[in-house]
């Protein structure tokens, strides 16, 4: 593998990974899904959830909801991120232009001037730089 090769796979694994180990803990222990969902939407959702046994459970539902389709998500990343991309199919790179995406689309909808919001613009440039650097190891 080239050096850029290598930078972006170890770039990819590293959002993916943790990402996928993260939402397996927050499907079982939601209170840091509250923690960190609260920082980036800039309120308290644990104490919006508490209001009522209703928004509670509808809380928790979407918790649910959100760490499974974060599972998902990951997991599937590091499978195309281990296999595909690794071999030089242009299907996969294309694939993981999902990520600048993904980071460009948290920065408009996390509040701003937090840290989330400031990591979702670094994620996005470095996984953009990534893919750019690899374009010509894809045929």
């Amino acid at each position: 593998m080239t050096p850029t090769m290598i930078f972006a796979v170890s770039l990819f694994t590293f959002f993916s990974t943790p990402g996928f180990l993260i939402s397996l803990i927050w499907s079982l222990k939601n209170e840091g899904a509250f923690k960190m969902l609260s920082t980036a939407a800039g309120l308290d959702l644990q104490k919006t959830a508490s209001h009522s046994p209703e928004a509670g459970k509808a809380m928790k539902f979407l918790l649910i909801d959100f760490t499974c389709q974060m599972a998902g998500f990951n997991l599937l990343a590091v499978l195309i991120i281990w296999i595909p991309f690794r071999e030089g199919e242009l299907w996969a790179w294309c694939a993981l232009w999902s990520y600048p995406l993904m980071f460009a689309w948290h920065y408009f909808h996390y509040a701003k001037k937090t840290g989330f919001s400031v990591v979702q613009i670094v994620y996005g440039i470095l996984s953009s730089a990534a893919l750019l650097l690899t374009f010509t190891q894809f045929s």
